[in-house]
């Protein structure tokens, strides 16, 4: 609660140290949850944590969300290729359209680069999504990002009924965690490499170990891939590498040097969607 004193026979309430502390606590504790309670979320708390995400600092307002916790729906996408792991699903849009219709209803034509816009809409739509993830975070629900999201454009498209330029950034499943279940707050790179104050330092072989030490003990020693029972399989080279030294280099290394993982590359999806990146 915060602390309530009197100035000049007005009333102020100031928030306390405590307040600030939590919300710390939110974000530093925060991790993705794999296994959730198969209860529903009140249409009341949805919408308070929704108005909580577009409260973000974004401009354009270009970022719309579709969510639905109807079960027909649910289904289809299971089918399709997508698995909620929740009773709620939310998809991320940037949303040229909406702003195509609002510069029409005041006289104008779009005429802008593409790509600039589709730079502004993206950050539009991480930040609405960041504060959407910390506002579930305080009411003590959980949740888990899936980012393929652009690659399933059709069928978000189907399921969603969205017009072209309405294109998926990111897939967000929104529950209550199992307390059964409990995830490990995953490690980080050292601060020290992530955040350079005056200029950028150039990494050394000597910062690069150090970088994957921090990330590559933290998951061995959690047993996170041992516990997900997955690994990304090689595909010119046999796997000789087990899960116990299976290390969270290993894994990104494996998902950026073997070509890509989607039949399109998401520029060729964007061109087909109306976007203009020539």
């Amino acid at each position: 609660m915060g602390q309530t004193i009197r100035l000049n026979d007005r009333t102020t309430v100031v928030e306390s140290k405590m307040t600030n502390e939590n919300l710390f606590h939110i974000i530093n504790n925060r991790r993705s949850i794999r296994k959730f309670l198969d209860k529903e979320i009140p249409k009341e708390l949805i919408e308070k944590i929704l108005a909580a995400g577009f409260r973000a600092p974004f401009a354009y307002q270009s970022c719309s969300i579709v969510y639905t916790q109807d079960k027909e729906k649910i289904s289809k996408l299971k089918k399709m290729g997508i698995y909620p792991s929740t009773k709620l699903f939310m998809v991320f849009f940037v949303d040229f359209h909406r702003l195509e219709k609002l510069l029409h209803k005041r006289g104008y034509k779009y005429d802008f680069d593409d790509s600039l816009f589709l730079w502004l809409a993206i950050q539009d739509a991480t930040l609405v999504c960041e504060n959407v993830i910390l506002a579930a975070e305080a009411v003590g629900l959980g949740s888990v990002l899936l980012g393929g999201a652009p690659f399933l454009y059709n069928e978000i498209k189907t399921v969603f009924n969205t017009p072209p330029k309405v294109f998926p950034v990111v897939g967000l499943c929104l529950g209550w965690p199992d307390p059964e279940h409990i995830m490990t707050v995953r490690p980080r790179f050292p601060l020290k490499y992530s955040a350079f104050e005056d200029t950028y330092k150039p990494f050394t072989d000597e910062m690069i170990q150090e970088c994957m030490k921090a990330m590559d003990e933290g998951y061995l020693t959690q047993g996170y891939y041992i516990k997900l029972g997955a690994k990304i399989p090689l595909k010119n080279k046999e796997d000789k590498i087990g899960f116990d030294k299976y290390s969270w280099s290993e894994h990104i290394s494996r998902k950026i040097s073997q070509g890509s993982w989607y039949k399109e590359t998401l520029l060729t999806i964007l061109r087909k969607e109306g976007f203009n990146l020539e």
